[in-house]
C-alpha cells in the first residue's frame, strides 16, 4: 500500500512539473493536479471561491473522491459551526440534508449537493468553522472564528490535512485595511500563523465570469477552453486581480494576497 501511494504521489509530481498548456511563457496546470500536489504540500489549504457558481462547485464535487488519496483528512466549509450536529447526522444516515443552515450567499442544490458526494465517496471529514449567526454582534470576528475552529482540529488531530471551501476574501493570505475601515481585523491565515507558526498554508484562489477590463488574469487566461491553475509570483507583479475591487485594503501584488489561482 505504502508502494502505491508513492507511485502515486511521483504520478501527481511528474503531471504538476508538466504544464498542461503554455500561454506566452506562462505556466499553467490542470486544476484538480495542481490542488493536489499543493495539498501534498501543505497542512491546510485554502480553496477560494466565488458563491453560487455551477461550475465552480461542479469541480470541488468531482474533486472531493480523490482527496483522501492525496492525504486530506477533513473538508473545512464556511457554515456557522453549530451546524456541526446537523452535518453529522447526514452523514451517518443521509437524512434531513435540507435542516442544515447555510448563508443565503452560498445555499444553493449544487452547494447541498457537495454532502451527498462526501457521504458517496467516504471523503474527508466535513466541518463547518464559520462564526455562529448569534455571534455576529460579538467581539469575535469571522475570519477569527474559522481560524479557531481550523487550530481545534489540528490540535485534535496532528496529522491532520485540511481543504478549506471559503468565499475569496476570507482566504487572503493577509488583510491590511485602508485606514478609514472600522473594526479591522485580520485574516484567517495570518491568525493561525500567530498561533501555530509551523502551519504549512497554500492560498488558491478561483475566477470565474470577471470583468476583463477590471482583472487582467480574466482577460489573458478566462477565453481558454478550459479552467487552468497557475501559480503567483513576481511574474504578475502589477496585474490587476478583479476580485479585490470590492473591498478596502491597501493595495497590494497579487502573489501578496494568494499564492495560485484557477481561471476558469
Amino acid at each position: 500500500m505504502k508502494i502505491l501511494r508513492l507511485i502515486g504521489f511521483i504520478l501527481i509530481v511528474t503531471r504538476f512539473f508538466s504544464p498542461a498548456v503554455s500561454v506566452a511563457g506562462d505556466d499553467l496546470y490542470d486544476p484538480a493536479d495542481y490542488l493536489h500536489y499543493k495539498l501534498q504540500q501543505n497542512d491546510i489549504v485554502f480553496l477560494g471561491t466565488i458563491h453560487k457558481k455551477p461550475e465552480i462547485l461542479s469541480f470541488i464535487a468531482k474533486l472531493i473522491p480523490s482527496l483522501k488519496e492525496v492525504g486530506v483528512t477533513h473538508l473545512g466549509l464556511e457554515i456557522p459551526s453549530d451546524e456541526q450536529e446537523k452535518i453529522d447526522y447526514f452523514m451517518k444516515t443521509g437524512d434531513r440534508l435540507d435542516d442544515i443552515h447555510l448563508h443565503k450567499q452560498i445555499d444553493c442544490p449544487e452547494y447541498r449537493h457537495l454532502f451527498q458526494v462526501l457521504r458517496g465517496s467516504g471523503g474527508p471529514t466535513p466541518v463547518a468553522i464559520d462564526l455562529p449567526v448569534s455571534m455576529y454582534d460579538g467581539t469575535v470576528s469571522r475570519d477569527e472564528w474559522m481560524a479557531r475552529s481550523l487550530l481545534i482540529v489540528l490540535d485534535r488531530h496532528p496529522s491532520a490535512k485540511i481543504l478549506v471551501v471559503a468565499g475569496n476574501l476570507h482566504t487572503l493570505k493577509k488583510l491590511e485595511w485602508e485606514k478609514h475601515v472600522p473594526g479591522k481585523y485580520r485574516s484567517i491565515r495570518e491568525y493561525i500563523t500567530r498561533q501555530r507558526l509551523s502551519t504549512r498554508m497554500w492560498v488558491v484562489g478561483q475566477l470565474i465570469h470577471g470583468n476583463p477590463g477590471e482583472c487582467d488574469f480574466t482577460s489573458k487566461f478566462g477565453k481558454l477552453p478550459d479552467a487552468v491553475a497557475l501559480d503567483l509570483n513576481d511574474r504578475y507583479r502589477g496585474w490587476k486581480l478583479g476580485i479585490m475591487a470590492s473591498i478596502a485594503i491597501v493595495p497590494a501584488e497579487c502573489f501578496e494576497l494568494m499564492d495560485g489561482l484557477i481561471v476558469y
